[in-house]
């Protein structure tokens, strides 16, 4: 054999163990990918499928690229292309916590049967384009080991759920603190897909079921998309399911009670992935493998509902993208917004439910009286579903906002989210109406790096303001409104100031001595005779108040004109 042949038979040996190699299903062995064997696995199908392309799409915050994986027919690889052929758009986002890896290996499989011409599947991809995000948190995943996770039942090895900042990046879509959602934030806006699929794997009760789902709650999602949802996809999705085998739940996540006794709907609010994508009227799930049963039983139900979602986007592709189309002009003439959502428990559903038993007995270690589930005593039966919540707050869109060019980190943010701004050209005197912060609650140690803002209250006032050449204002007829509201409003759940974006306000800068400051609280009070009465009248009814001086001239000086009148004014103005 010359030199020439023998080199070419080894390089075809390499090529024939490679392919093997990844053609290989490692969850069925307990294992899933490393990182370098993730890429390598989607590399693979990439160098030998012309459907198949590996694209890095934007850091992590361990400096790793994040990468995207595009399945599309036709060379549909752009949103514009996809959209030019009348394809939906499926987005499946994998290992955001990269211990939960269901996904990451269900995905290959997903990926290796849609770039398969003999595959039933790949026929779907004349009607969708499919985009899988391999593993999203790239940190998490180099930080393998296999103890992080104590309930889970496999794999050997797994990744971490926090990131290199040690952040839950599912709690990020909002404040955008790591480079990782910053890169999401980009692609997500850029492919605007129809589904967005984000998958996961739970802990919390133990019940018979392997998936259980989170599809965007139905009173908080679009009108138009909330009822095709609940009378149609979702609905197919669980028949689906069901014919393959793999019984589906709504999302289970009782700690301290069995589910027997009822379960809630989980309320996906703009900080998790799926409430994000719902702000801008994407079809969002996020589906839950359940961490107690084996690994491989997980991915296979992952992969179930992976490809009844697939199957379904291209069937019902023409229908997903006119509807959506419909929920967009919905949300540019939509007047009033909610901000806080509460749990509406006169609502009431019935779902069929299969469990395990449970005894309250004695812990051996502790000794004190525990809550265990008997998986030799099953039951099916009919149980409570709480899945309707009512608005707690709700706000009247203005006309504008304006935010000051000071606060860059908020503009930067819109302007990552594709909201149409524009810097006035002029300085200018403006009528508008501000926000004063009245009350709200901090607790006292940090959620994900910052101390959110809860309970907030406010009062509107009718004020002008001066602002400046190079501030910004924003109309609020774009198909972004839910996500321009969600993030401006003080009072939002996730908004910019419950994440801290603002806390420069609520610290009074300017103070004063009492010996220098009662002269002219004297002549102040002369002055304004109904500010008088109310000192003097709340001295006779407040007896800490009348026996405390500085409380007395703090008094005075909040009504006088030196006290600042920035003090918990919202620097978001409305024009109404």
């Amino acid at each position: 054999m010359s030199r020439t042949s023998y080199l070419l038979f080894l390089c075809t040996t390499f090529l024939a163990v490679n392919f093997y190699a990844q053609d290989k299903a490692l969850f069925l062995e307990n294992r899933t990918f490393t990182q370098d064997e993730l890429i390598q696995a989607y590399r693979h199908l990439w160098t030998n499928s012309s459907v198949v392309s590996l694209l890095g799409v934007g850091k992590s915050d361990v400096g790793k690229p994040i990468h995207l994986v595009v399945i599309a027919k036709d060379g549909d690889f752009t949103r514009e292309k996809a959209r030019k052929n009348r394809k939906s758009i499926l987005l499946i986002n994998n290992g955001i916590h990269a211990g939960e890896a269901c996904g990451i290996d269900a995905s290959v499989e997903l990926a290796r049967k849609l770039s398969n011409p003999k595959h039933e599947l790949h026929q779907m991809l004349d009607s969708v384009v499919v985009l899988i995000i391999p593993v999203y948190n790239v940190g998490g995943m180099l930080n393998r080991g296999s103890f992080s996770r104590a309930n889970q039942n496999g794999p050997e090895e797994h990744g971490f759920r926090g990131n290199a900042k040690n952040l839950d990046l599912n709690r990020d879509f909002i404040k955008l603190d790591s480079r990782n959602a910053k890169t999401f934030t980009k692609l997500f806006r850029a492919w605007d897909p129809d589904i967005f699929i984000d998958t996961h794997t739970t802990n919390g009760s133990d019940h018979q079921y392997t998936l259980t789902l989170i599809n965007s709650q139905k009173d908080k999602l679009n009108p138009v998309l909330s009822q095709f949802a609940q009378q149609n996809m979702v609905p197919a999705f669980y028949k689906a399911m069901e014919q393959k085998g793999m019984d589906m739940i709504p999302y289970v996540y009782n700690y301290k009670s069995s589910p027997d006794q009822g379960i809630k709907a989980f309320l996906e609010t703009p900080r998790y992935s799926s409430g994000y994508a719902s702000l801008f009227d994407c079809f969002s799930f996020i589906t839950e493998a359940h961490v107690y049963k084996p690994f491989g039983q997980r991915v296979q139900h992952t992969l179930g509902f992976l490809e009844t979602a697939v199957v379904y986007s291209a069937e019902n592709s023409n229908a997903i993208q006119q509807k959506r189309s419909e929920a967009k002009q919905y949300t540019k003439t939509q007047e009033n917004f909610t901000l806080e959502w509460e749990l509406d428990t006169s609502k009431i559903e019935e779902i069929s439910f299969n469990g395990y038993q449970t005894v309250t007995r004695k812990s051996e270690l502790t000794e004190q009286e525990m809550m265990f589930y008997n998986r030799a005593d099953s039951f099916s039966e009919m149980i409570p579903y709480y899945n309707s919540f009512k608005t707690k707050i709700q706000v009247e869109k203005p006309k504008f906002y304006i935010v000051p060019q000071a606060y860059e980190q908020v503009i930067e943010r819109l302007l990552l989210n594709d909201v149409r701004v524009r810097e006035m050209e002029r300085d200018s005197l403006v009528s508008v109406h501000v926000y004063y912060i009245k009350d709200y609650s901090s607790p006292k140690t940090p959620y994900e790096g910052h101390f959110l803002h809860t309970n907030i209250e406010v009062e509107k006032r009718p004020e002008q303001v001066q602002l400046y050449k190079g501030d910004y204002w924003i109309e609020v007829n774009q198909e972004s409104n839910k996500y321009i509201v969600e993030t401006l409003e003080p009072q939002s759940v996730d908004g910019f100031f419950a994440w801290n974006f603002f806390d420069g306000i609520l610290q009074q800068k300017e103070w004063f001595s009492d010996y220098s400051f009662e002269p002219k609280a004297i002549q102040f009070l002369k002055e304004n005779p109904e500010v008088e009465a109310e000192f003097e009248n709340k001295k006779s009814t407040d007896a800490s108040f009348a026996a405390n001086s500085w409380a007395q001239l703090y008094f005075i000086y909040k009504k006088s004109p030196y006290y600042e009148k920035t003090v918990n004014r919202f620097p978001v103005y409305r024009v109404e």
